[in-house]
């Protein structure tokens, strides 16, 4: 999330209840270009929308990373697989 937000867990934007995990949450689906880095949203016609959907689907897997419950990450479930 960091690389794709270019936002630390330690800005003074996530003071008290705030984070990172959640600001993503919140902003994902309204308004991904105030998320995004704005320099890797800088390319034009379908590469943009292309470079969106690619951080639209890191940003996604890296909220199933992050799950609060262990069993509930994806990552976990990938390990059961191998």
């Amino acid at each position: 999330m960091e690389i794709i937000t270019r936002k630390k867990p330690t800005d003074e934007m996530f003071a008290g209840e705030r984070s990172l995990k959640g600001w993503v949450i919140e902003s994902i689906s309204s308004s991904l270009n105030q998320v995004v880095d704005p320099k890797l949203l800088s390319t034009i016609g379908r590469e943009h929308l292309k470079v969106k959907n690619c951080a639209l689907s890191i940003l996604q897997l890296s909220l199933e990373c992050c799950v609060e419950l262990t069993n509930e990450r994806l990552l976990r479930d990938m390990e059961r697989v191998r």
